[in-house]
């Protein structure tokens, strides 16, 4: 994918909508209906996402690389399509690509990034419950802005192609690394490759899979030009020997600004077929193997504009895979249904959170249909579309701060004066309350008393209530929080508890 200048400003054109008339979508095509949910905050400028479940609770999470505030911000999922707020960590100087899995084969999912300022892969380790410590680090190449992660010779150890666009055709040399695992979830020096090219063209994506029809995984290679004022690019396919080295073996030219690329066997003749975005065009292109190695291009097809991403599975469940494709310029996700032979139908254009740069498609909700979430540069958020109309629960809280006044010290265990919260749930779907406290330095000069709230579900349109009390026998001023947590986005909600005693 292509951030427009490195996050340097980006020209928002609308959203684009297109009408499609005197076309019969097919029934599955017609059912594709998406509820987006309220954003989800991350750090500043999220440049990619990636999703697994981080905490060992079964339900899918996902995380973020912050290009401008240089951190990492996970997202806990709810099992209904929200996440709890999301925690950040610093990570290192302009991270651009993110990946989930298991490098120390420990069943314990852990993160790799792509540092483009230090130029630099970074493997996190996950403890199992959503938090991150860095296990490694490597020089990968000049300007790494993306990644792949698959076990390319054979051993068992999962190993990390990096893409070296010198931050997308700014800083030369560029080139493709490898870097293996060295079986403790470590990866090594890398092997560069495609370094041959000169200043003519920059890699801007990676697929690994099998391209050949020899068994072991290959890549294929987008590449674009650094000015962007000639229109050109190719897709250069490089084979595996068998042993995790590779040799350029063809060169395609599906397109101009080639900006992203993904692979599945499409038309189901049990070779890799590819998808490819130009950004220059505003199109995706599949490119069909009918024979191990030969590929054939379809028609470019039109999606929204600035394409950055694309990615391909079975949206419909109509056992045929269809392609999503993620559109910076438009603010918008164009979808395809396929019908297994090559070709697809248009079915529309989705409206995600400004500037979005990449997309994960799981099902985040738990209602065996997939669902898209999108970094979202502009509003530094990740944007959640639930599959078949969703429903989404969302909180209202009465107030965000409670203040008391108290004109001496108490010399009894009386706390007058409460004052009430109430929580309601205004939206569609169940709200549930998992647990509510107050917390901080001045916590026990606060109570909860007539609490309804405690492990309740609110249907739509219900409510329910506390009261929070305040005293004290010391002078001054009292601190403390009052915390609920639920299974809505943003969760917990926080409460600030002020008391103050005269005397």
């Amino acid at each position: 994918m292509i951030p427009n200048k490195v996050m340097q400003g980006v020209r928002l054109l609308g959203v684009v909508c297109v009408c499609v008339v005197g076309i019969m979508l097919p029934a599955q095509a017609q059912n594709l209906i998406y509820t987006p949910t309220p954003s989800n905050p991350v750090g500043r400028a999220p440049q990619a996402i990636t999703a697994g479940d981080l905490n060992g609770d079964g339900q899918w999470d996902v995380a973020t690389v912050n290009g401008t505030s240089d951190d990492v911000s996970v997202l806990l999922g709810n099992g209904n399509g929200t996440f709890r707020s999301a925690v950040s960590f610093g990570v290192g100087k302009i991270p651009l690509a993110l990946i989930a899995e298991d490098m120390d084969r420990d069943g314990v999912l852990d993160l790799v990034l792509a540092l483009s300022g230090s130029d630099q892969v970074v493997v996190l380790k996950g403890d199992g419950k959503g938090l991150f410590q860095k296990l490694a680090s490597q020089a990968a190449g000049k300007g790494t802005t993306c990644l792949a992660v698959h076990d390319l010779n054979g051993d068992g150890w999962p190993d990390v192609v990096a893409i070296n666009s010198g931050r997308f055709g700014y800083y030369p040399p560029f080139s493709v690394s490898v870097l293996m695992n060295d079986g403790k979830g470590q990866v090594q020096e890398p092997v560069l490759y495609e370094q041959d090219r000169g200043k003519d063209l920059f890699p801007t994506g990676v697929f690994v899979g099998d391209l050949t029809g020899d068994g072991v995984v290959d890549l294929a290679i987008t590449w674009s030009q650094p000015s962007w004022s000639s229109a050109n690019g190719l897709v250069s396919i490089l084979e595996n020997t068998g042993k995790g080295t590779f040799q350029r073996v063809k060169e395609i030219t599906p397109g101009f600004t080639l900006s992203a690329i993904h692979g599945a066997d499409i038309d189901k003749n049990g070779l890799v077929d590819l998808a490819v975005t130009s950004l220059y065009a505003d199109t995706v292109r599949i490119l069909l193997q009918r024979e191990p190695g030969e590929f054939r291009m379809l028609d470019p097809m039109k999606v929204g504009f600035a394409p950055v991403g694309v990615e391909i599975q079975d949206m419909n469940q109509d056992d045929q895979l269809d392609l999503v494709v993620v559109n910076r310029d438009s603010n918008s996700l164009s979808l395809f249904i396929g019908d297994g032979t090559g070709a697809f139908t248009t079915v529309g254009h989705y409206g995600v959170g400004a500037t979005p740069a990449a997309v994960v498609v799981h099902d985040f909700d738990q209602d065996s249909r997939p669902d898209f979430a999108t970094a979202s540069t502009n509003v530094d958020g990740v944007s959640v579309l639930l599959s078949a109309g969703g429903a989404i629960p969302l909180p209202s809280i009465n107030t965000d701060a409670l203040v008391f006044e108290q004109d001496a010290p108490s010399t009894s265990s009386d706390r007058p004066s409460p004052q009430p919260v109430r929580f309601s749930n205004i939206g569609i779907g169940l709200l549930r309350i998992d647990h509510i406290e107050i917390s901080g330095s001045g916590a026990d000069a606060f109570a909860m008393i007539e609490n309804t709230c405690l492990g309740i579900t609110l249907q739509t349109g219900e409510s329910c209530s506390m009261q929070v009390a305040f005293t004290s026998q010391y002078a001054g001023t009292h601190h403390a929080t009052l915390t609920i947590q639920d299974n809505a986005s943003g969760s917990p909600r926080l409460v600030a508890l002020k008391g103050v005693v005269k005397g």
